[in-house]
């Protein structure tokens, strides 16, 4: 609820693609500044901010249905793009019935591929494992119309072995994340636009960035929250990082050994692998190797 005692502010949107952190953006938000009520919610064991209720509009109808409803004036809402069934600008289209002139939108998005890959991995691990624990549907549910490719017999992607799924999703998450890139060319100028790197690496000053674009009054707290957040973000950049040195040590066949990394990391190795002229001989795959010299055997120019 709005502290009277403050100026009054308008709602606050945050567009984003699943593990872009817009639930630590509305954490700080609310814990962090003058105008808002401290909410009761903690990190979680996977480096999330999942332990509080939170607003995902996640299709059009959804949308109608919370502007029809009751929402306070200083609600923060936190769309997802894209929707199952509509694109970022069919979202903002919608969202441009309902919004008011002193509402503040943000849009959170990739700057790259990289950055875009670096983000997949925050989604397997806060998503599709970790507190939400909601599975690889996380990843497969917008192309499972492709599974008949591996077996005419399947009718799900869950049927596909653990080295069939590897490889489809390594085909065809470079296309799927380029909305994630291009998002920042389908929003107007009084958009606050951010990305996840910036969130990431540059945590504080980027969230003192939004606080004075919303205009947010800073309260005390907000440096030692970050330090033990960044903290808590680091087991999944350091898997990230790992995978470059994966992807150079088998090209290069430098020996390299490293822990078991998830079918997602798997995935872009075997994409990054490809990206500069190999391919895994990847069938029966299952348990994928762990040493550079092992899959440095399995490797066939494209």
């Amino acid at each position: 609820m709005l502290d009277i005692a403050h100026k009054r502010i308008g709602m606050i949107h945050i567009f984003f693609v699943p593990g872009m952190f817009s639930s630590t953006i509305e954490y700080v938000l609310r814990c962090y500044t003058e105008e808002y009520k401290s909410i009761d919610a903690e990190i979680l064991f996977d480096g999330s901010m999942h332990s509080y209720e939170r607003v995902h509009p996640l299709n059009i109808e959804s949308v109608d249905e919370l502007f029809k409803s009751n929402l306070e004036s200083d609600s923060i809402i936190s769309p997802i793009y894209p929707f199952q069934t509509a694109h970022l600008p069919e979202i903002l289209e919608r969202y441009q019935l309902y919004r008011s002139f002193n509402d503040q939108s943000i849009l959170i998005h990739a700057p790259d591929n990289s950055s875009a890959e670096l983000n997949m991995l925050f989604q397997y691990y806060k998503i599709a494992t970790g507190s939400m624990n909601l599975g690889l549907g996380t990843f497969s549910d917008s192309n499972a119309h492709n599974i008949v490719n591996w077996n005419k017999n399947y009718t799900h992607w869950s049927q596909m072995q653990s080295w069939e799924w590897r490889e489809w999703f390594s085909l065809f998450y470079v296309t799927w994340m380029q909305e994630w890139i291009e998002s920042k060319n389908q929003v107007g100028n009084d958009f606050f636009v951010v990305t996840n790197i910036d969130i990431l690496y540059n945590t504080e000053q980027c969230l003192r960035n939004i606080m004075t674009f919303c205009g947010l009054t800073e309260k005390p707290g907000l440096a030692e929250f970050v330090q033990q957040w960044q903290s808590k973000q680091q087991y999944i950049v350091d898997e990230f990082e790992l995978l470059d040195k994966i992807v150079s040590s088998t090209a290069n066949n430098q020996p390299l050994k490293w822990s078991p990394i998830s079918v997602i990391s798997e995935a872009i190795v075997q994409q990054r692998l490809r990206k500069i002229g190999y391919e895994i001989r990847c069938d029966g795959l299952n348990i994928f190797p762990t040493d550079s010299e092992t899959l440095y055997n399995l490797l066939e120019k494209c």
